[in-house]
């Protein structure tokens, strides 16, 4: 029905086409290498397909910069397929409400008393990979002298202490 929908509407879609969305209904977002992979074609190429259902089709929006970037189905299409999962819940969130995310987690933990977060529930909050969490605690300690390294290994938390540090 969708593609007799958009075949209507002038917009021909080929098995590539198919397949990206296809793969967005079923994960939050794609990558360049991702579209490359399910394509079987250059990055370049993939590249090309994904800008054009961004700006011509309108089926996909961009996030991220660089190499980081990816690309996620828009909510209103995503409704539109009625897929089960929540579109504006699965997807990435911006790098400075990640890090309020997260320090107010951390905040809320130490009032209560309890501990810190680890970096696999840093990566949960913010839907990160594990360097993004790294870089992401980086930044807050950095801005933020109360947080304490969280030491090594499996059990290793960070933690916000009530008291501040003294300079």
């Amino acid at each position: 029905m969708f593609v007799a929908d958009e075949a209507n509407r002038g917009h021909i879609l080929s098995v590539e086409h198919l397949l990206i969305v296809q793969h967005l209904l079923r994960h939050p977002e794609i990558d360049t290498a991702t579209a490359a992979r399910i394509r079987q074609l250059t990055e370049p190429d993939a590249r090309e397909t994904l800008s054009l259902m961004e700006t011509e089709f309108r089926y996909i929006e961009r996030g991220g910069t660089g190499r980081g970037t990816y690309w996620t189905l828009r909510h209103d299409l995503h409704r539109k397929l009625s897929v089960p999962g929540h579109p504006e819940r699965d997807r990435r969130i911006d790098w400075e409400a990640a890090k309020t995310r997260v320090l107010s987690v951390l905040m809320e933990r130490s009032k209560h008393g309890e501990v810190g977060l680890s970096n696999a529930e840093i990566r949960q909050i913010a839907r990160m990979d594990r360097f993004q969490g790294i870089r992401l605690m980086k930044e807050l300690m950095a801005e933020n002298p109360n947080i304490q390294k969280p030491g090594r290994g499996r059990n290793a938390r960070y933690v916000i202490s009530t008291k501040p540090k003294k300079m």
